[in-house]
């Protein structure tokens, strides 16, 4: 889940490989002024590599910030900008 405040935390807590790949993902998208919050789900094999993690986390930040566009307040003196629909 994308977050205006730039910081990023996970579920399990302890996913450091995790949020790091998701810290470059925001990063080499142009917007490491954001944070989020990522959800780590253990498949039906148990844990996952932490190099499948990391680009599953990377994925899922590309397809957040693809599907839903974070509304930022209006800059004053911009002409305002008509929000996509949902």
């Amino acid at each position: 889940m994308p977050s205006e405040l730039p910081v990023l935390t996970s579920t399990p807590a302890r996913a450091d490989h995790a949020v790091r790949a998701a810290g470059r993902a925001l990063a080499r998208l142009g917007r490491s002024d954001l944070g989020g919050h990522l959800v780590l789900v253990a498949g039906r094999d148990g844990p996952s590599d932490p190099a499948a993690e990391e680009r599953a986390a990377a994925r899922a930040v590309e397809h957040a910030l693809r599907r839903r566009p974070l509304r930022l307040p209006p800059v004053p003196g911009a002409p305002a900008a008509p929000c996509p629909p949902d």
